[in-house]
């Protein structure tokens, strides 16, 4: 802080002791105006430099209240970027997020309808293909029973033919016995007759 020099105060020379009263009260008087006057001039400096230290540190003050202003303008300038930069990114973010849930519901939405589409065509193929084999396996079942029953009038006639052969066998078989009695029977008379005529 810039301070004034200080007022020279004039020096009070001694009163001679055979001066005159007045003459010395006078000079006293004129030496006490001089020094008031020389104190009134120092708090006048003083009081002027206080006013420009006052008027300095204001201005030092005003200027760091301008920085201060200036930092927070930019501070919060800076924020409301960064808020604007969040708030793009979270709406980027949930525009993507929604485009996606619409293609994955579109997605869904053609796969169902393609399923519901292959089940409504392969529904008739499947009941056309269970209606045939059912014919299939009661074509079978038919064809099975007619050999069933085929075989088994097969077995009963060849049955039958062995019974029949069996009985035709058996039957030559006592007429060859007839036979070869008859002519052993014969055999023997003729021998007998041969023996007689000798």
């Amino acid at each position: 802080m810039h301070r004034a020099p200080l007022a020279t105060v004039p020096a009070i020379d001694p009163m001679p002791s055979d001066a005159d009263p007045l003459l010395a009260a006078l000079s006293e008087n004129r030496e006490l105006k001089s020094t008031i006057a020389a104190l009134r001039t120092e708090l006048e400096h003083a009081r002027e430099g206080l006013e420009l230290a006052r008027e300095h540190a204001l201005a030092a003050v005003h200027g760091e209240l301008a920085l201060l202003k200036h930092a927070a303008a930019a501070l919060r300038k800076e924020l409301e970027q960064a808020r604007a930069l969040r708030e793009e990114a979270v709406a980027d973010a949930q525009t993507a997020t929604q485009n996606e849930m619409r293609q994955l519901k579109a997605t869904v939405n053609a796969l169902r309808a393609a399923l519901e589409e292959a089940r409504n065509e392969a529904e008739p193929r499947v009941q056309e293909a269970v209606a045939l084999s059912r014919r299939e396996v009661a074509q079978l079942r038919t064809t099975s029973a007619a050999l069933r029953e085929e075989l088994e009038r097969a077995r009963i006639t060849h049955e039958e033919s062995v019974t029949a052969l069996h009985k035709q066998y058996r039957a030559e078989i006592a007429q060859l016995q007839a036979i070869a009695r008859e002519l052993r029977a014969r055999l023997g008379t003729g021998v007998a007759e041969t023996r007689g005529a000798e």
